[in-house]
């Protein structure tokens, strides 16, 4: 069964880990986006909205993610990993939950899509500039 478990080596784990945060910031992005171009009657209070949001998740969330998947595969035994271990248990679970909780809030018609839409420019921003973080990370490992 092992075998037939995908691996890379652990600079390639960290590119993996920055495309897929680069995919996922810019999905949840284009949502937001979307709703703030064609609805927003008040974009500078959005925008405002938005850069807070995502000032707080790069800063307090992601980048401190960054750095502690960073050092957790840098500091594994074995040369080649698993392809979805550039997140641990902890982190998959964070992340469904966000997820579901995204999903939800989208789906209840009471909720104004404008009032969701600045809240996901800025997650999705901070988690496409967290995936560059993930790109620069691999391009410095020595």
């Amino acid at each position: 069964m092992q075998s037939c478990v995908p691996r890379c080596n652990k600079k390639t784990l960290l590119l993996i880990a920055g495309i897929v945060w680069i995919m996922a910031g810019t999905m949840v992005s284009k949502l937001g986006i979307d709703v703030f171009l064609n609805y927003s009657h008040n974009k500078i209070i959005s925008s405002i909205i938005a850069f807070s949001v995502f000032y707080l998740f790069f800063n307090f969330i992601f980048k401190k993610m960054v750095k502690k998947h960073k050092i957790r595969i840098s500091s594994k035994d074995k040369d080649r990993l698993c392809v979805f271990s550039f997140f641990d248990i902890k982190s998959y679970i964070i992340m469904s939950f966000m997820m579901g909780l995204g999903i939800t809030i989208r789906s209840i018609p009471t909720i104004n899509p404008l009032c969701w839409s600045p809240i996901y420019m800025g997650i999705g921003s901070a988690l496409f500039l967290a995936g560059i973080l993930f790109i620069i990370e691999r391009i410095k490992w020595k």
